[in-house]
């Protein structure tokens, strides 16, 4: 005779079982983080960051991290909109620029502990905030005239030389020279600019104190100008749009960073590429850097944590660096000579790395989207005739001024 009671106690203990073997899947399933980049969406580097992002998921079992990809020209608007609203991806690649926008409105933590015992180039000293680290370098590229030595012959080694070869260069829908030169790439536009400025002998600050309107400055941007006023750009092209025609061949010149190579190659594998110093009165040029950072928000720190100090390695980093062209990555990584032989325009990028500056106002780092909001208004306005360009420059230092400190 069947015992009921036993029946319904094996029944009860086989819905426990259940219920315990659900909650052990549960308890074993990964944890999953996402990161986002502009350079997720890039042809050539894109897919190949993308599998280092595989590398980790398969490295481990506790944590998986999924890609999300956002143009850069509305990547740090997009961030900051998600982030305010108290979401946004875990770890995001920002501009150097905005760590400091993020650290002021306290949406970034601490990376002192993913850190720890990291040996890391001293360009990420700048993503030292107030004494605690912010970020690292997804990759740093230092700029350099990127010319097409199937076009250019004689390379231009002066602001002259450079005017007139652009000129001699554009014909038949081909130019010579571009840079972003719109609203729209605001950011870009602030970094191209930033290049002249650096390149006379200027910056947009000098501790602390804005010198947007001082002659140094005033001669880069006036210099930018000319070439804008010549007719050897393709206006209206953004910077994705001019970068493919390069590839195609109807750009000449163009000064850019050492990520870019990698990108033209992306697009056409058999674009020309030649690399010389930019032909500008100093060797100062700029350094973009998209920097690692763990957003505030994540619900799961440590698992951004624990993929930050593993991106950190010896092995994704030597991986990493191996696709970035001329750019570097956060840690010391030697050039190979596989790599200089491929790409020896490299060694320029490497060049200047003494000199390469931040696209960030000395001791006005916070306040860089404001004052760049404003140089890129007043510069445009300038550029599409108006106002004269030193009142323009005039009226975008006393607007800095007058903003809150």
């Amino acid at each position: 005779m069947i015992n009921r009671r036993v029946l319904g106690l094996g029944g009860s203990a086989f819905v426990a079982t259940l219920q315990g073997a659900r909650q052990v899947r549960a308890q074993a399933a990964p944890k999953t983080i996402t990161i986002a980049a502009s350079m997720l969406g890039e042809p050539l580097r894109g897919p190949k960051l993308n599998a280092i992002l595989e590398e980790f998921n398969a490295s481990q079992k506790d944590f998986v991290v999924k890609p999300v990809t956002v143009p850069f020209s509305s990547f740090g608007t997009a961030m900051f909109t998600q982030m305010g609203a108290g979401g946004g991806p875990d770890i995001i690649a920002f501009d150097q620029p905005n760590i400091y926008a993020a650290v002021a409105a306290n949406r970034l933590l601490s990376l002192d502990e993913a850190v720890k015992g990291i040996t890391l180039l001293p360009g990420n000293n700048s993503l030292k905030i107030k004494g605690v680290q912010y970020g690292v370098a997804l990759d740093i590229g230092n700029y350099a005239l990127i010319y097409n030595p199937e076009l250019v012959k004689k390379i231009p080694t002066t602001f002259a030389e450079l005017m007139a070869e652009a000129k001699a260069q554009t014909a038949n829908g081909n130019f010579g020279y571009a840079f972003r030169h719109t609203r729209a790439e605001e950011a870009g536009m602030w970094y191209d600019l930033s290049n002249f400025v650096y390149g006379y002998g200027g910056n947009w600050s000098k501790d602390g104190t804005p010198t947007i309107n001082a002659d140094a400055t005033l001669a880069g941007v006036r210099a930018y100008k000319e070439i804008y006023d010549a007719g050897v750009i393709p206006r209206g092209a953004d910077a994705a749009t001019y970068r493919r025609m390069f590839a195609s061949g109807k750009i000449a010149m163009m000064v850019d960073n050492g990520g870019v190579p990698t990108v033209l190659k992306g697009t056409n594998p058999n674009t020309p590429i030649g690399v010389a110093l930019a032909p500008f009165p100093t060797k100062n040029i700029g350094q973009v850097m998209a920097a690692l950072a763990v957003n505030a928000n994540s619900k799961a720190p440590d698992a951004a944590m624990a993929f930050m100090r593993w991106f950190l390695g010896k092995g994704p980093q030597t991986t990493v660096q191996g696709f970035l062209g001329g750019s570097t990555v956060a840690t010391p990584v030697p050039r190979t000579k596989e790599e200089l032989d491929a790409s020896p325009y490299i060694k320029v990028f490497d060049s200047v790395s003494d000199v390469a500056l931040p696209f960030m106002p000395p001791g006005l780092e916070v306040q860089t989207p404001q004052i760049r909001g404003i140089v890129v208004e007043q510069v445009l306005l300038a550029l599409q005739g108006q106002v004269e360009l030193k009142a323009a420059l005039d009226e975008a230092q006393k607007r800095v001024l007058a903003l809150p400190r």
